[in-house]
């Protein structure tokens, strides 16, 4: 009698050698997966990088850059130049031919800055040295509209202007509040630098951080030379073209009008400067309210003398107005004032601010005269000088 094998021996030797490896069949081993590491989709990456790309930055430009504009101007400067025919000693018989010994012409100067409409209705800031001077001025949107523009006023000491165009339901920036601006925070200048190389009315972003608030400085250029105080200073690029536009926080609000910059080539240093949007905002509310129609003037540009002015330019004191730039087709040029003047008094009444003074020439019928006792290499000069209506900018 034979002896089989039990069931149960041949079931386990069948189990062994189900589990032994096949050569060639081997099966790739399962990891173990860790809860939260699990490799995200190539979509899902793309998805985060883009939204982390939409910062606020990008937000504040798209928010503001439809309501920054580019501001041309044109400027007619009468030229006098030495006629190179000209001789004296055959002037008596060639007088038709040779003609005056000097000659006149006409010339006009283009120029660009930047400004940005701070009001549906149409008005525009910018810095008043964009426009000083100009006789046509023309504002162009992002979208290539153009619009002429309409001076309502500036304020020459704060370097502001506001401008005016007929159109409704335009973009605009929303004024902010300079007053709690803190250093190290971003600050973003939008405007057209350079915008006569690049032909685009499409405005510039350039991104940095408050640098330093409170600044002082003396600067001078188109316009005359004037001292900027309570400055916001910024690293945010800001180059020839760019003054006027906004300087703008995170949150899309404009907190300065720029206006200059420290160089030593002509470009931008990362030393720039703004006029506090709370400053340009007071002054153009009394821009707006003033009318300049049927105001006095005389074609002096002029400065307060502050502490900081005085030490500036050597004044003996802080008392009357220095005497910043001066139109030389206008009747103080006519009457001997210039630059670095002082003026002490008007019509008797001593003037020690701008709105004092302005308040005096308010009072005046344009084509009358007025007194002027003014300061120069101190001594007091006095005498008469005639008003006409006040001209464009």
């Amino acid at each position: 009698m034979k002896i089989g094998r039990p069931l149960g021996a041949a079931i386990a030797i069948t189990l062994v050698a189900s589990l032994l490896p096949i050569p060639g069949c081997a099966q790739p081993a399962k990891k173990d997966k860790v809860a939260g590491l699990e490799e995200p989709s190539l979509a899902a990456v793309d998805a985060a990088v883009t939204a982390n790309r939409v910062n606020a930055i990008v937000n504040a430009s798209a928010k503001c850059s439809p309501a920054v504009v580019t501001i041309n101007t044109v400027q007619t400067v009468r030229r006098r130049v030495f006629n190179p025919f000209f001789s004296p000693f055959w002037q008596e018989y060639f007088r038709d031919f040779m003609g005056p010994p000097f000659q006149e012409y006409e010339e006009e100067i283009p120029s660009m800055g930047s400004g940005f409409i701070f009001d549906p209705k149409g008005y525009v800031l910018t810095a008043e040295h964009v426009i000083h001077g100009a006789d046509k001025i023309e504002v162009t949107l992002p979208d290539g509209r153009t619009f002429p523009a309409e001076w309502l006023g500036s304020d020459y000491e704060r370097d502001v202007a506001v401008l005016k165009v007929e159109a409704s339901g335009l973009p605009f920036v929303k004024l902010g509040d300079s007053s709690d601006l803190m250093i190290g925070e971003w600050a973003i200048a939008i405007g057209n630098p350079f915008g006569h190389v690049v032909a685009s009315a499409s405005p510039t972003v350039s991104v940095g951080v408050i640098s330093a608030l409170k600044r002082q400085m003396k600067g001078s250029g188109q316009g005359g030379f004037r001292v900027y105080e309570d400055l916001v200073q910024t690293d945010a690029s800001i180059n020839p073209g760019n003054s006027g536009g906004p300087l703008v926080n995170a949150l899309g609000e404009a907190i300065g009008v720029n206006c200059t910059i420290i160089t030593t080539s002509g470009g931008s240093l990362g030393i720039g400067f703004a006029v506090p949007v709370n400053v340009a905002r007071e002054a153009a509310r009394k821009i707006i309210a003033q009318s300049k129609e049927g105001r006095a003037w005389v074609g002096a540009y002029l400065v307060e003398v502050t502490p900081t002015v005085a030490k500036s330019f050597g004044l003996p004191n802080e008392e009357g107005l220095l005497v910043g730039d001066i139109d030389e087709n206008a009747p103080a040029y006519e009457a001997n004032i210039r630059r670095g003047d002082v003026i002490l008094a008007v019509n008797g009444k001593k003037v020690n601010d701008v709105a004092g003074y302005n308040k005096v020439l308010a009072a005046v019928t344009p084509g009358t005269a007025i007194s002027l006792s003014v300061r120069r290499d101190g001594g007091v000069m006095k005498g008469k000088v005639p008003t006409e209506p006040r001209p464009g900018p």
